[in-house]
Order: C-alpha cells, then structure tokens, then sequence
C-alpha cells in the first residue's frame, strides 16, 4: 500500500518531504520547459525551410508558446506558491500528449505512434508525484488516444499502436515506482544525516552553525516577517556550581523542551552553546501576541524547580521584530542581545522588546 501511494514510505514520511519534492518538481519542469521551447523553436524554424514541415507551423507555435510560458511561471514561484508545480507539471504533460496524439494520429495516420510511446516512457523519470496519480493521469491518456488511433489509422497499424502504449504504460509505472522509491528513500536518508549533524543532542534545538544557515535562507527567501528571540538561563553558572553539571544538563534539556512545544512546528529554536537560546517566530505577529507567548514560556520555565526547594528556575529574554528592526539577521540579532541586556539589568525573569536606539549598528 506504502509503495502505491507514497512510493515505499509511509503518509507521515512522505509530507515531512514535500517541500523538497516541490522544489526538485519545479526544477525540473524549468529546465525541461526550456529545452522544449529551444526544440519547437528549431522545429519551427524548419517549416521555413521544408515544405514537408510547413503544416506543422501552427503546431509547433503554439505548443512552444505554451512551455515558454510555463518556463516563465516555474521561475515565478516561490514559497507556498509552490504547491501549484504539480497541477502545472500535469498541464505540461497534457499539451505533451495532445501534441503527440495529433502528431502520431492526424497528422501522420501512417506510422506507429512512437512520440506518444516515448513520452509514455520518459515522462515518469522527470516527475516525482504520488505512483497511483501518475498511473492514473497515463491511463486516462491512454483512454483517450484509444478511439482517435482507432479512427484514424488502419486497423492492424491501430492494433499494433494500442499494444504498445499499453506496454508502455506499465512500464512507464514501474520505472516510476522504482525511480520514486530510491528518490524518496535517498532523501530520507540524507536528512536524517542532516538532522543528527545539525540538532543538539541535548535539548533538541538546532545548533549555532544550523540555526545561522536557516536564518539566512529565510532571509534569501523573501520571508521577512518574524520575530527574533534571544533567551538565556539566569544565574546559570551558580546553577551548575550549587547543584551539579547533571541537574545543569537536566535544566537546559527542560528548556529546549519548552521552546519547542510554546512556539509551534514552523518556529525555528537554537541552542547557542552553553545556556543561551534563540527562536525565530514565523510570520507577522503584533506585540500583544509576542507578549502572550512570552509569557507562557516564562511561566512553564517556572514549573522546574531547583533541588533544594528554594525557588524555580528563571530566564531573560530579549525580542526583536522583523522588518522593524532590519531584514538582516545580524542586526536582529543586535537589537536582541541589547534587549536581554536591559532585561538582565532590569533584574531578570522577563522579556524586553528592543528599542531602536540600543545600539549604533553599521
């Protein structure tokens, strides 16, 4: 069942992956786009040249037209317009089909259908979707060359057409299952390896160098609503003098915990070494919904309490919004390290929003 829907891994694998497969669908779909408009361009340049390729012109223009603008589209796309690649990728494949169906039926009623046969065969190596879709959407093209090929052709060449594209079909499919599989497991391979690289074994946060690098992608990206978060443990020394590197490691765990739980899936948190923290909160937030948060997080920082029952555990926090304070993560991170400052200094267990004249940044 695994293998038909999802191409070998489970439902949950395959959406932890589908961001990826999006990009690497629109990928593809640019650069092969590209060379057919490079291809039809040739071909149209022959029907001023050939008189046998002259009733072809009308064709060939429109379907070069139509991979010119899907080329435009796939470079236009980007974050969650993304979902829209693989209705565009079936689009691409349809004007494919109709051009080889007219081709192998109308146009040459004499010959096999080898056009046809062939994007039967090449088109599941360039897309990576869901096996049962892809059978499905070659099976309806199928349906429909059927009767045309029928119409328009001498019954044994027809005969000899359907016998092809059925075989064509189902390896087609398999060729897809089996590309899919390798395709699919290869990168849940490659991004466990990233995880364990890039996550701190004890809390569970990213590490400096990984929280960096996400940042600056975001940044690249265009997703420049978000609020930066810089976090420490109060009196986080004296913590592991008083009670041992133990109960430290143990507090430092409960924190990443914490974190992880209040700011959602789609936050970003690190862990900078030592007892420093930092978040990036996604999207547009307004101060009151930032406070709110900020609040939870204090009070279940509370929940864990020192060992000798003297008090809880506390924490200093400083904010910085995006773009209010730049669309750059070092000066982020500037006003947000200013702001835990005059938090500590203000006496500790709170947050402090930046303000704009902390520092002179350059």
């Amino acid at each position: 069942n695994w293998h038909l829907k999802c191409g070998g891994i489970t439902e949950q694998e395959y959406k932890g992956l589908e961001n990826e497969i999006l990009e690497k669908n629109r990928i593809s779909l640019r650069m092969i786009s590209l060379c057919l408009v490079a291809m039809f361009a040739g071909l149209l340049v022959g029907t001023f040249i050939s008189d046998t390729m002259a009733p072809n012109r009308t064709a060939y223009v429109l379907t070069g037209a139509s991979f010119l603008v899907i080329w435009v589209v796939c470079g236009l796309i980007q974050g969650k317009g993304r979902r829209f690649i693989l209705p565009l990728w079936y689009v691409a494949m349809s004007i494919m089909f109709g051009y080889a169906i007219i081709l192998n039926t109308v146009i040459r009623n004499t010959v096999s259908a080898t056009t046809f046969c062939l994007i039967l065969l090449a088109a599941p190596l360039l897309i990576i979707d869901r096996p049962w879709r892809v059978f499905g959407y070659f099976c309806i093209v199928t349906m429909v060359f059927v009767p045309i090929d029928i119409l328009q052709k001498d019954h044994f060449l027809a005969f000899t057409d359907i016998v092809n594209a059925l075989c064509c079909v189902f390896v087609g499919s398999v060729i897809h299952l089996n590309i899919m599989r390798t395709k699919l497991r290869e990168m849940i391979q490659r991004h466990f390896i990233e995880k364990q690289r890039d996550t701190d074994s004890l809390t569970g946060c990213l590490t400096k160098m990984a929280f960096e690098q996400r940042m600056k992608e975001t940044m690249c990206i265009g997703e420049h609503y978000g609020t930066l978060i810089v976090m420490d443990i109060d009196s986080f020394k004296s913590i592991n003098d008083n009670y041992g590197h133990v109960y430290g490691d143990m507090v430092l765990r409960n924190i990443g915990e914490i974190l992880c739980q209040c700011v959602g899936e789609e936050s970003i948190c690190g862990r900078f070494g030592g007892d420093e923290f930092q978040v990036w909160i996604k999207g547009r937030k307004s101060r009151s919904e930032i406070a709110f948060l900020l609040n939870r997080v204090i009070s279940q920082i509370h929940t864990v309490r020192l060992p000798d029952g003297s008090g809880c555990v506390t924490s200093s926090i400083g904010v910085a919004l995006c773009p209010e304070y730049g669309e750059d993560y070092q000066k982020l991170f500037m006003y947000a390290d200013d702001a835990l400052y005059v938090a500590k200094k203000q006496g500790r267990d709170q947050y402090v929003f930046a303000q704009k004249k902390v520092r002179s940044i350059g």
